[in-house]
């Protein structure tokens, strides 16, 4: 099902994130989409700034406003 609340919301990555074309950047930003569950993992499609449309586990991202554990 998807999850829509975080829609909007500004994030950044928290460690380099391997992904089709190479690798996202730490500290890259960008916008969630929504947020979804699959095989018992919550994934969330982010528009990262640089143009990138991406799923991403939530462990790769600090959600802007909440605490960052990395």
């Amino acid at each position: 099902m998807t999850d829509r609340s975080l829609d909007g919301k500004r994030c950044h990555t928290i460690r380099p994130i391997l992904h089709h074309a190479g690798y996202l950047p730490r500290r890259l930003e960008g916008t969630i989409r929504y947020r979804v569950e699959n095989l018992g993992r919550i994934l969330l499609r982010v528009d990262f700034d640089g143009g990138t449309s991406v799923m991403v586990l939530t462990d790769d991202v600090a959600v802007d406003g909440e605490r960052e554990d990395a």
